[in-house]
């Protein structure tokens, strides 16, 4: 109604600016195919509640029949719990979409945290007097349906993917296993995973960092004929594996996690802590290049592209969209 009227608009700026001197501010549509845009309409609108107010005021005397766009007070109190309950999916949305920074690392973070906010949510609106607020029975509701759509996408992150996402949160220095250490994970998982990381690391990249000329030795590998020999010795029997090869990825577990300032980029503390995990760093380069949320589904005018690519089986389309992001992060580099 507004956006389509310069008038209208132009006529909410004037109630504005009767009331404040700050910078005067238009009205946020909702917009279906952008992320967060309800969230950014109710926001908007009541930061301009009163001038809102007044500009219904001045259109009713023209339009009587507008007086239905009128909010009550108790209207105006569901969408203040309503901005509550969306912030923390708009924060973290806003977060992914603007960083330059590696995002795989935090997805489980970001699921465990939305979880933790919808159930903090839910137990707190299950407070509320049914006699008082008669519409929270609506959010508890909204809750559980959004608490099932949250776990369809987490369950997502399992299968196929999930070796990947485990291995990404470990390939992050300011946590590895810690992410692990929370009670709902449970010490199995802990172990699963680290055996995980071990396996897959020497595996693919055990031996392309001490193969490499250009690349920098390894400062956890001997450095003198006595530390080479006491450490093969230390290591002679079956199923062995090459001492300074094994121990790069164990040391890397177990030395303490760098938290000294939070707000340095993954990719930067991979650059610091490089000449000690030479083959580690390699392996964080490829699997930290993949967004943290893969979206499979393109918006494209193309109805027929649409239409195809949604009848990939979702196995298909996550080693598609795996192998398609790390081919251009490789070709960036070369």
């Amino acid at each position: 109604m507004m956006s389509r009227s310069a008038k209208r608009t132009d006529l909410l700026l004037q109630k504005q600016s009767e009331q404040e001197s700050k910078r005067l501010l238009r009205m946020v549509g909702d917009i279906s195919i952008r992320w967060n845009s309800t969230y950014d309409m109710v926001l908007r609108a009541m930061r301009l509640r009163f001038p809102l107010r007044n500009w219904l005021d001045a259109q009713i005397s023209v339009e009587p029949g507008l007086e239905r766009l009128a909010l009550s007070n108790m209207d105006w109190k569901k969408l203040k719990y309503l901005i509550i309950l969306l912030r923390p999916f708009a924060e973290y949305t806003s977060l992914i979409g603007n960083t330059r920074d590696a995002t795989i690392n935090h997805t489980w973070n970001v699921y465990n945290a939305l979880f933790d906010h919808l159930d903090m949510m839910r137990e707190q609106f299950c407070h509320k007097s049914i006699e008082r607020t008669p519409w929270i029975s609506e959010f508890i509701k909204a809750v559980d349906t959004g608490s099932a759509k949250l776990k369809e996408y987490y369950s997502k992150t399992g299968g196929l993917m999930e070796t990947q996402y485990a291995l990404a949160a470990m390939l992050d220095p300011s946590q590895k296993l810690g992410i692990f250490g929370s009670p709902e994970w449970g010490r199995s998982w802990s172990k699963k995973y680290q055996k995980e990381f071990i396996n897959y690391w020497s595996a693919k990249y055990q031996n392309l960092a001490v193969t490499m000329d250009d690349q920098p030795r390894s400062s956890t590998a001997p450095q003198t004929l006595n530390g080479i020999f006491r450490q093969h010795r230390q290591n002679i029997g079956p199923n062995r594996v090459s001492s300074a090869v094994m121990n790069e990825a164990e040391n890397y577990l177990r030395a303490p996690v760098i938290g000294e300032d939070s707000e340095i980029p993954v990719l930067q503390l991979w650059k610091r802590i490089e000449p000690s995990y030479p083959s580690l760093a390699l392996m964080a380069r490829d699997i930290l290049a993949v967004p943290g949320m893969l979206v499979f589904i393109s918006i494209t005018p193309k109805r027929c592209y649409a239409q195809n690519r949604a009848k990939m089986r979702t196995n298909i389309t996550s080693k598609r969209n795996w192998c398609r992001t790390n081919f251009q992060y490789r070709s960036r580099s070369a």
